[in-house]
């Protein structure tokens, strides 16, 4: 490893350690009286030089100041259900546990609340009642975001439905939640109610927007047979239970045709399901060479 891959990863690590002192107070996050971690200003006196007017520690902390805005601010506004279900000093704690346990790996920002749902599932600072809300809130908060990811097949003509393969355009995002998770929009304060398993849509419309729609729990079997891929006769033909009447099918059907939702099959050289950048796999560290610009546009 050269000594300018050192330096990185050093100063990437440094980063990552809580906020605290003054950059904090700035913050919406539960004061502290905990000073920087010893680590934290070690590496600051062996990496950066001071300055006339700043210490090595005070001039690391202008960085480490603006990458902590950077991914509160990323999170916290693509959450803001989950923010008002929750409270700030509440939601803003359950960020930074979630930033400090996962962080980020990625020289972009909009995967990084990926993870959140998992994570608030199993969150020791929220009730064994709120977690299954907490999770559900934040799944399908993601999902609004993930469906402009997602890629869009040809949409099927009428005359080719019987001739083709079909599929579930891949910017639908179908979810089952453990909670009427959708209800929570509509809220002014959280209010539990007894845990009853959702089916849900979530896709992209025109112009930027969003749509969402629960469904039947027969057709959310039969939305995902769609996804699966398959002529129209083999998505139809296994039995169901609970058995849908032929109304039903056809009304189902008509309203995924109506969406947009039915798009016929790629090839596999075609597929290209979800767009991303994100590092798979990547160990902290990697993958810092593509610091340099996400450092000077917080500056």
């Amino acid at each position: 490893m050269s000594r300018l891959e050192q330096l990185q990863r050093e100063f990437f690590a440094a980063l990552q350690f809580p906020l605290r002192g003054p950059s904090r107070e700035l913050t919406d996050l539960p004061p502290t009286e905990e000073p920087h971690a010893g680590k934290f200003l070690a590496i600051a006196e062996d990496i950066i030089k001071p300055g006339p007017q700043l210490s090595s520690a005070e001039r690391l902390e202008l960085y480490h100041r603006q990458y902590w805005y950077r991914l509160l601010d990323s999170v916290g506004e693509d959450f803001p259900v989950l923010e008002k279900m929750l409270g700030q000093e509440r939601f803003w704690t359950l960020i930074e546990d979630y930033l400090l346990s996962r962080p980020s790996r990625s020289f972009t920002l909009r995967h990084l609340g990926e993870g959140l749902p998992e994570f608030a599932a199993t969150w020791e600072r929220a009730s064994e009642q709120e977690r299954p809300w907490l999770y559900g809130i934040a799944r399908l908060e993601y999902a609004r975001m993930e469906v402009f990811e997602r890629a869009e097949y040809r949409p099927i003509l009428p005359e080719e439905l019987a001739a083709l393969e079909l599929t579930l355009q891949p910017h639908v995002v179908r979810l089952t939640l453990p909670v009427p998770a959708d209800l929570c929009e509509e809220w002014e304060t959280f209010t539990p109610l007894p845990l009853q398993s959702v089916e849900l849509a979530v896709w992209r419309l025109p112009l930027s927007n969003t749509a969402q729609a629960r469904l039947h729990e027969t057709e959310a079997v039969l939305l995902d047979r769609l996804a699966a891929g398959g002529t129209l006769e083999e998505i139809f033909a296994a039995p169901v239970d609970p058995a849908p009447t032929p109304e039903q099918v056809s009304g189902w059907f008509g309203a995924w045709h109506e969406r947009g939702w039915i798009a016929v099959k790629p090839s596999a050289e075609e597929a290209i399901p979800f767009v991303r950048d994100l590092d798979e796999g990547a160990e902290i560290g990697e993958g810092v060479d593509k610091m340099g610009s996400q450092s000077r546009a917080m500056e």
